[in-house]
């Protein structure tokens, strides 16, 4: 074989569909190479066959409006040349070159050259306070689209930005080595930042400058304002005690991990994401788990009762025990011992996760009041002053799709926030479009949600709630405003695009069967 020569995947033009896709992979040597042949009537390109994101096969994707998305997490590229089109994957796919022999398509494994961008933008400086989701985003899109300007990150965590989805899921099964939530190993010097590990104690949007802790301040031309939220703990009465812990952050889920290696029973307060998350994955890892609830089905709001009845069921099958009632106090010497109800009942524990919600981290921006939510209000476009937007949790914005103003604390969304905010600052005008969307892996099953739907009005119920073989949408003002999904991936992917393009079909449609795939 000759060593010099460009390993190539073959794969029959049949066995790509016109308008679909399909995955070649490499024989003999190049056997664990693969592509995925996209084909339209443009002709046929060879794209990784993995998501950049985590690694999802990109052939069980959804092809939509020119769009392809990651069947996992729903990462979007264009399918015209691999670019970017929506996060959680933050950069684009790689492409590599084409040519049709007799009947077959053949990918040479040499990636296209990425050309260079060089942005000219009104600003000269970046500031960013926060680390997360939209910053990281924020940065990403900054320098794949060219922008040479410098850019400082502000933020009291030690860690370069890391995937906080990962956190409550697989990271708690088993011990992990923090560095498997990184989202790169050096963030800083991959995209040339400047990183302040520091305490910001005031931001002045009007001067778009923030006050450190250690006394130093720091300004930029532009400065995006994405503090995040931190984890709420009720004032109970033992939240102190040792074992007594929340998961928010990297170290928190470090911690949490360690304990769990000593423990034997934990009590999980609140039937949350995060609580049920954990629960499943501290289950798998051998502990005995207890999920204490006001509600009696976990979700009902949510998602309505028969999604709630059947993720409990389902945890419960599972080997976790949900017990209903509220909090009196959290008993122990020294470590925690128990947990105590209302109602008299003691709940025996030498680990407890408190999963009580976030509260937004808005106390250190002067001059603006927060509303309601607890969030910054901004108008559409995520601008609080002039070169000024906030992102993430912390944003109060009007979500297109209902037609609400809302605080989102979803990760993608931060990372959308980020994405708009960083073309804002090299020019871009308009509104936030972006659909929300997140993921839960509640154990093994993967729960997917789209849409913002507060006060629903009704549900249309499509499949077996009971066999978690199901999608739901949910109607307010006679709309169809967002879904929740188990195991119905197509019809999912196709409304969360419809969602993004403003052409979800009438509710009536939707009750009567409606091929939303049909339609993207």
């Amino acid at each position: 074989m000759n060593q010099d020569k460009p390993r190539e995947i073959r794969l029959a033009l049949d066995a790509i569909p016109l308008g679909g896709k399909a995955e070649g992979k490499g024989e003999g040597a190049a056997g664990d190479d693969a592509v995925l042949f996209v084909r339209d009537a443009d002709g046929v390109r060879a794209f990784q066959a993995k998501c950049p994101h985590l690694g999802a096969p990109l052939a069980k994707g959804e092809i939509c409006g020119g769009r392809l998305y990651c069947p996992w997490h729903k990462a979007a590229f264009a399918v015209a040349d691999g670019g970017l089109e929506e996060p959680p994957a933050l950069e684009a796919l790689t492409r590599y070159p084409v040519r049709i022999e007799g009947g077959e398509a053949v990918a040479t494994l040499t990636p296209e050259p990425v050309p260079a961008r060089r942005a000219e933008a009104p600003v000269g400086t970046v500031l960013i306070v926060g680390t997360g989701a939209a910053a990281a985003a924020c940065v990403t899109t900054l320098r794949r689209e060219g922008f040479a300007g410098a850019i400082t990150l502000v933020g009291r965590e030690g860690h370069p930005p890391y995937d906080r989805t990962k956190l409550s899921k697989q990271f708690l099964a088993k011990p992990t080595p923090a560095e498997k939530t990184l989202l790169e190993p050096d963030f800083a010097a991959a995209h040339r930042v400047e990183r302040v590990e520091a305490e910001a104690t005031r931001i002045d949007p009007a001067g778009r400058s923030v006050a450190l802790a250690d006394g130093r301040t720091l300004t930029g031309d532009a400065l995006l304002i994405a503090t995040g939220s931190r984890a709420v703990v009720p004032d109970f009465e033992g939240r102190d005690l040792d074992g007594v812990m929340t998961l928010r952050s990297l170290d928190d889920a470090v911690r949490l991990s360690a304990a769990a290696e000593r423990a034997t029973r934990v009590v999980v307060i609140g039937a949350g994401f995060i609580g049920l998350e954990a629960a499943a994955f501290l289950t798998k890892r051998g502990l005995s788990v207890t999920v204490l609830s006001r509600e009696e089905v976990p979700f009902a709001k949510r998602f309505g009762e028969a999604v709630g009845a059947a993720l409990k069921r389902y945890h419960a099958g599972n080997g976790v025990t949900f017990v209903t009632g509220t909090v009196a106090r959290i008993a122990g010497t020294g470590s925690v011992e128990a947990v105590e109800t209302e109602d008299g009942a003691r709940l025996p524990a030498d680990l407890v996760l408190i999963g009580a919600g976030a509260a937004p981290e808005t106390g250190i921006v002067a001059g603006v009041e927060p509303d309601e939510s607890g969030g910054l209000p901004v108008g559409a476009d995520l601008k609080l002053a002039d070169h000024v937007w906030v992102a993430g949790d912390i944003a109060a914005f009007p979500e297109r799709g209902s037609g609400v103003t809302a605080r989102i604390e979803h990760w993608r969304l931060a990372q959308q926030h980020g994405t708009h905010v960083a073309r804002a600052m090299l020019g871009a005008t308009g509104a936030f479009a972006g659909a929300p969307f997140f993921w839960s892996n509640q154990g093994d099953k993967r729960l997917d949600y789209g849409g913002y739907a507060p006060d629903f009005e009704r549900i249309i119920l499509q499949g077996d709630p009971a066999a978690l073989d199901f999608i739901a949408y949910y109607v307010r003002d006679n709309r169809a405003v967002a879904a929740c999904s188990i195991g119905r991936n197509p019809a999912f992917t196709a409304f969360l695009h419809l969602l993004g393009e403003g052409r979800v079909p009438a509710p009536d449609r939707i009750e009567a069967g409606a091929d939303l795939a049909g339609l993207v």
